[in-house]
């Protein structure tokens, strides 16, 4: 039964952690603290290129069970925080700083029960691999995919993956996949004095908005309908001065269900151009999917598509039974839901599938927020429910 001390330390961690800025790409600290902390209980820790940690506690024959926490976070301005992003104040009952709930308060759970773990280790049979993974928010999933192939070099492959994502302390089995689509719309240019000589590309695009907004969209009966958004639309030229737009670039957010791929989404698209054309012959349109620019701890630049997929883990599945009977041995209560917003699951169950569930403190809804906190309770019980699910899954 964990003691006071066991507490305090634990509340210790959570604030050093948070104390620590780290911002997409500025991990490092981060993951040097987790080493700092791991290393001496006997665990084999190394850093990689992208400043991801990836830790190993192998505790004889037996499965292997991954727990994953991102150590980035998204920047914070400390001038609209009544508490400082990077103070780690506790104030009635809650602890708060950028990153409490998304997800250093997890993050903490996780190595003190994995202290925990390592010091009653002879009653293990397996191997406990903890990983505070880099850049998630930008590329869900990525670093994972990463830390799995350097574990995979060492000849371990998870069995089981927990993503301690917050939820409310309950059991996350799925989630939608997303990605961003650009629509580039085509017109041509004229002077705006004389409209009728070109084709307004703005025009054109609100043609393809409203038979976008007409789409049927694919419906799980878990995870629930897609999600096609429109959430930006830029015309060319710019800056605006008497020109009909030549091109006008429409995008759009899109969350995905499970079996969805990226050609099947431009496929969506390019039949809305198809349609359009039939009525109009001049409609023209281009597609990609978004992408962005990461760049290692040594400056060499990745460009990383956006399609972290969908994924769902049966609600019979030993991993999902096996958890919630765990949480419930220690006097929690957990339902088993869904996560609205994307996860690193999205490379664990979504690519490589392995059997994954979330489990964490903290709502979905405080991430991001100014003033982001976690409960110190709800910090307590998900360390308790960590120690419980390894123990659970490494002791059989």
């Amino acid at each position: 039964m964990p003691s006071s001390q066991d507490h305090d330390e634990l509340l210790q961690v959570a604030q050093a952690l948070l104390r620590i800025p780290s911002v997409t790409s500025h991990e490092l600290e981060m993951a040097r603290y987790v080493q700092g902390y791991l290393e001496p209980l006997g665990f084999s820790c190394s850093i990689n290129e992208y400043n991801s940690i990836v830790s190993i506690g192998r505790f004889g024959l037996g499965p292997t069970i991954l727990l994953d926490a991102h150590i980035d976070t998204v920047d914070a301005n400390p001038s609209e925080w009544a508490h400082g992003p990077y103070a780690g104040i506790v104030e009635k009952g809650r602890l708060y700083g950028r990153g409490a709930s998304d997800m250093k308060g997890a993050l903490a759970a996780m190595i003190v029960a994995a202290k925990r773990l390592a010091q009653a280790g002879s009653s293990l049979r397996g191997t406990l691999v903890l990983t505070g993974t880099s850049w998630e928010e930008y590329f869900e999933g990525y670093t994972l995919g990463k830390a799995m192939e350097q574990l995979s070099h060492l000849g371990l492959r998870p069995d089981a993956v927990i993503i301690g994502e917050a939820s409310e302390l309950n059991v996350k089995r799925g989630q939608r996949g997303r990605t961003r689509v650009y629509c580039d719309v085509k017109g041509r240019a004229a002077h705006s004095a004389h409209p009728e000589q070109g084709i307004n590309a703005v025009y054109q695009a609100a043609v393809l908005i409203d038979r976008v907004r007409r789409l049927a969209l694919p419906t799980d009966a878990f995870l629930g309908q897609g999600i096609v958004e429109l959430v930006g639309i830029q015309s060319q030229p710019q800056p605006v001065d008497s020109v009909v737009p030549y091109q006008c670039r429409v995008s759009y957010d899109l969350r995905l269900l499970p079996g969805e791929t990226r050609e099947a989404v431009l496929e969506r698209f390019h039949s809305v151009v198809r349609d359009i054309q039939g009525t109009d012959p001049q409609f023209a349109a281009d597609f990609q999917i978004a992408s962005g620019e990461l760049i290692t701890a040594q400056g060499c630049k990745e460009i990383v598509e956006a399609f972290p997929p969908a994924w769902k883990t049966s609600e019979d599945h030993p991993l999902v039974q096996k958890a919630l009977s765990a949480l419930r041995a220690v006097g929690q209560s957990p339902k088993i839901t869904k996560y609205d917003f994307c996860t690193n699951g999205s490379y664990s169950a979504g690519i490589a599938g392995v059997p994954t569930i979330g489990f964490g403190p903290g709502k979905e809804t405080t991430a991001h927020i100014v003033d982001e906190f976690i409960e110190l309770g709800e910090l307590e019980q998900a360390c308790k429910g960590y120690l419980a699910i390894v123990q659970r899954l490494l002791a059989e």
